[in-house]
């Protein structure tokens, strides 16, 4: 009921000011007032049809593209046709209830006819006022919406140019001649390999992690799956170069390496576990599964919290991976977190495969 007050307060005190206006009217030509019979009854024929017309005829009959005019002719006569039955038939049951009628006799001749008419398309006229306002409301409604997505649209633009010259600058002011880095790997690596084998072949692997970022720089915006599996299994190799306890699974089916995704997103996670989590346990291991469900892309990590860990910054990368999915895929990718009471961590990130 309130809901209803709120939204036809208007219509309810326009009603009362016309019927007053009206009553008062009719009582200045005729010097009496009906009694409330009549115009209980006949308020409650007239009212309706502004909503018919308003409501129902006007819309279904003059859309815009869609206008049928010889329906809306047929069914304005017919809702007049409508309306002479209805008012006849209170005027004689006003008749039958109080013995007499106010407005004369209610035979259906041609004053009887007439007068309904008018007083029909008087009421059909408010109706037609009706639908205009309430046409013009929704279009200053929609202009607004528009108006709104619009503004919403340029700021959009304009964080993306503010994050893009951000991002150049950081790539300005990190930028290293790639070839001069490349060749100081590859010398460090012929001077360690006899020397000390796990430091020569943790260079080897991260020469091509170096060499990964590079390509897919300079490459496409989109990578295949084996390329960021295959970093992934690197960085878990450097790692167990530097922690032999280290025990992540990572699980994957061969046939979908050809799916093509934006880089760095399983590397990511894969960084952030090694970071973040307790991978030291051999009965509890971390779990990375690659899965492929209705051409949707699923990747889920699973591992244990290390104990003492600053919170501040466990989710640092992953609101970076947020941010990347949402400028590649929009609403379509998606990535959620959360901690479990088993002090277990897990992420889950879908993106349609294209």
């Amino acid at each position: 009921m309130k809901k209803f007050i709120k939204y036809y307060w208007w219509h309810l005190i326009l009603w009362f000011s016309f019927i007053v206006y009206e009553t008062l009217a009719i009582w200045t030509v005729r010097g009496k007032f009906s009694n409330t019979e009549n115009y209980l009854f006949h308020y409650l024929i007239n009212i309706p049809i502004s909503y018919l017309v308003s409501g129902m005829i006007l819309p279904c009959t003059i859309k815009p593209g869609r206008r049928n005019i010889p329906l809306l002719m047929l069914l304005i006569l017919l809702t007049i046709l409508i309306f002479l039955i209805f008012s006849n038939f209170a005027d004689r049951l006003l008749a039958m209830i109080n013995g007499r009628t106010f407005f004369g006799d209610f035979e259906l001749d041609h004053i009887f006819v007439g007068a309904t008419m008018w007083r029909g398309i008087y009421f059909m006229g408010i109706g037609v006022t009706l639908f205009l306002y309430q046409y013009s409301k929704r279009s200053d409604q929609k202009s607004a919406r528009l108006e709104k997505q619009t503004i919403e649209k340029d700021l959009h633009q304009s964080q993306l140019a503010l994050e893009l010259a951000e991002a150049k600058n950081a790539y300005l002011r990190a930028q290293i001649n790639p070839h001069f880095m490349l060749s100081t790997l590859s010398f460090i690596h012929d001077s360690t390999r006899i020397t000390d084998p796990k430091a020569g072949q943790a260079v080897l692997q991260l020469s091509k992690v170096l060499r990964y970022a590079l390509d897919t720089e300079r490459g496409s915006e989109k990578t295949l799956l084996r390329a960021e599996i295959e970093q992934a299994e690197i960085l878990l190799n450097i790692t167990r170069i530097r922690k032999e306890k280290t025990f992540i699974n990572l699980l994957y089916d061969e046939k979908d390496w050809g799916i093509r995704l934006i880089p760095f997103i399983l590397p990511s996670l894969t960084e952030n576990m090694l970071k973040h989590g307790n991978l030291s346990i051999s009965s509890d291991p971390g779990e990375i599964n690659v899965a492929v469900r209705n051409n949707w892309l699923f990747i889920e990590t699973r591992n244990l919290i290390s104990t003492g860990i600053n919170d501040s910054g466990l989710h640092t990368g992953l609101v970076n991976i947020e941010q990347r999915l949402r400028h590649s895929y929009g609403e379509r990718a998606n990535i959620s977190y959360r901690k479990q009471e088993d002090r277990h961590f897990t992420v889950n990130v879908c993106l349609p495969i294209e």
